[in-house]
């Protein structure tokens, strides 16, 4: 299962972050802030200290309970996966995922690469990506599931599916890349 997946832009800001198990704990802006900018120092760090001359940084970093996977684009971007130690085809998943954030955000012209990134298209091709690779982690189906990427407002808009039902995708946290560092 999936349990988070975070971008991370060449500068170490965090660009993006979607929880999808509501088993985590909550954190704070500032706290997915300071993983973000942790992550990018350590990974920075670990590529120059390594004993292989031109390592890209820090692939995998594993737990007992998860796994952090990493994949670096050639621009700097780093796509962070946090998945169970057991999840299968991660490489496959992490190739799909920078294909999505390819399609939807890259392609994008009004799409800053260094800001925050403000795409329902994303966020919902990316929720079936999760949900296609068995990575959906909830305790009810019957929830409707918010978008909240509304700068400043806080308010998420319903989703609905192809017939303009609501559909019954499972709650997830906000996006505090999108929203900014209010309360």
């Amino acid at each position: 299962m999936i349990f988070s997946i975070y971008i991370i832009n060449k500068a170490g800001g965090l660009v993006y972050n979607k929880d999808y198990s509501e088993g985590l704990s909550k954190l704070t802006s500032n706290e997915y802030l300071v993983l973000a900018g942790t992550f990018h120092g350590v990974h920075a760090i670990t590529s120059k200290i390594s004993p292989v001359p031109g390592s890209s940084g820090i692939e995998m970093l594993e737990t007992d309970t998860f796994r952090i996977h990493c994949f670096q684009t050639l621009t700097g971007t780093k796509f962070l996966l946090v998945a169970d130690p057991h999840q299968s085809s991660i490489d496959h998943t992490m190739r799909k995922i920078y294909e999505t954030y390819s399609d939807y955000c890259v392609k994008n012209p009004f799409q800053n690469p260094e800001m925050p990134i403000r795409s329902e298209q994303f966020d919902v091709h990316l929720l079936k990506l999760v949900k296609s690779v068995g990575g959906l982690v909830t305790s009810s189906s019957n929830m409707s599931y918010q978008v909240n990427n509304n700068v400043g407002t806080g308010s998420g808009t319903h989703m609905q599916n192809q017939t303009g039902a609501p559909s019954s995708l499972p709650p997830t946290l906000p996006n505090i890349a999108s929203t900014g560092l209010g309360a």
